[in-house]
């Protein structure tokens, strides 16, 4: 089978007050905090361990995340994407994506991202102020951001994507507006758009609901709308609830999200689907040093009926229903919607029935003038409109 992986990088030099994703700061109790190359050579081989039991024969798209992948030095960065590439018979990846932090772009790690086949860089800009970035913990400053793209300017000839986060703390219409600007003067061909999402256990919700810091939720939604305005008028199009690109230059990994495509997922932390006969889901041990430990010991004789690996990991059977639910919450994020055909063919039944097209909630969304249907390439579409894809989650609590 033919198979995307994910590979999580759980270090940061410090957290992000916004973040819930799973990261250790460099310093952090008893954990190991460094990316090394025992580390790198555990992540092969958990991977080498999911291309046996799936009989994965090609990677489509390889995405390394974080966390803050842009730790890894660029020799282990080059043992790292050359070890995940021999694992497979089929080589050739359609697009493989490194995160990075604006501190962590030098001349040294480009060159082994060229080198050892990186095609696509997605950089964590998040705002374009220095008050702001400070007021959410962010460590870099304005200036290690311009030095970052002024280097992807000159020296990086792949794909570039970066991400902002509107309404967040002290952010200003003035500041907010005034970095995408900045931002159309370099080859920046993607843009992933958030509107601030705050998530219980993070510093930031503990700062705002205690009142340290001022936020305010309306201006922070018509930031993103504001956003999506000048995206659109500048030649950047909305193909994702929170995703931008010019055209052809689309996130693939992220389609197999929101495709319901099966992918793999390793390093601490990490989940992976494999929808083949029985839906399989696991979330990795988020102890890094356990995780390490299990996979370069048990690299060469663990077999694929192993009940020790379960030991590491939550596994999770996913059922028919949930996994149709699931299709449509992420099918419907997508501008481009739903085919009616592909659903049918999945699930052997029809999509016009489950979501209500002639005397139900798609049918009630359409007349109010915020969902549509149509054809193309032979197959019949069904989507939110622009307006519709702002109460997406209303819209999905309605077919629930």
């Amino acid at each position: 089978m033919t198979s995307s992986l994910y590979v999580h990088i759980p270090f940061c030099t410090q957290k992000c007050g916004y973040c819930d994703f799973f990261s250790v700061p460099l310093v952090s109790g008893d954990n190991k905090c460094v990316p090394d190359i025992n580390f790198v050579r555990a992540l092969i081989s958990e991977t080498a361990y999911h291309v046996r039991k799936y009989q994965i024969e090609k990677w489509n798209t390889i995405y390394i995340g974080g966390g803050t992948p842009g730790l890894l030095s660029p020799e282990l960065l080059s043992v790292l994407v050359a070890g995940l590439k021999s694992l497979v018979k089929d080589s050739a990846v359609n697009e493989i994506t490194v995160e990075l932090n604006p501190d962590n772009v030098t001349h040294e790690l480009l060159a082994s991202a060229l080198s050892c086949g990186v095609t696509r860089i997605s950089m964590g800009i998040q705002a374009l102020d220095d008050k702001v970035l400070k007021a959410c913990g962010r460590k870099c400053k304005c200036e290690s951001i311009f030095c970052a793209l002024e280097l992807l300017k000159k020296e990086w000839k792949c794909r570039l994507s970066v991400d902002f986060i509107a309404g967040l703390p002290l952010q200003t219409e003035e500041s907010f507006e005034k970095q995408f600007k900045v931002i159309f003067d370099y080859p920046v061909d993607h843009i992933s758009l958030y509107a601030l999402t705050l998530e219980v256990n993070t510093p930031l919700y503990r700062q705002i609901t205690s009142g340290q810091l001022e936020w305010d939720s309306e201006l922070s939604d018509d930031l993103w709308l504001k956003g999506r305005e000048i995206l659109k008028n500048n030649g950047f199009y909305q193909y994702e609830v929170s995703n931008f690109s010019k055209k052809g230059f689309e996130s693939l990994h992220n389609q197999t999200y929101w495709n319901l495509e099966s992918y793999i997922g390793t390093g601490p932390g990490a989940s992976g689907t494999v929808y083949s006969g029985q839906t399989v889901r696991w979330d990795n041990n988020r102890n890094i040093a356990e995780y390490e430990n299990f996979w370069l010991k048990n690299a060469e004789n663990l077999s694929l009926t192993d009940e020790s690996v379960d030991k590491i990991r939550h596994i999770e059977i996913i059922d028919k229903k949930t996994e149709q639910f699931e299709y449509l919450m992420m099918g419907f994020r997508m501008l481009k919607g739903l085919s009616s055909q592909k659903y049918y063919n999945r699930f052997n039944e029809s999509l016009e029935k489950r979501i209500g097209v002639t005397d139900g909630v798609f049918n009630d969304w359409k007349r109010r003038g915020l969902a549509v249907s149509y054809e193309s390439s032979g197959e019949t579409y069904y989507a939110l409109n622009d307006e519709g894809l702002l109460l997406l989650n209303m819209f999905l609590e309605s077919l629930l």
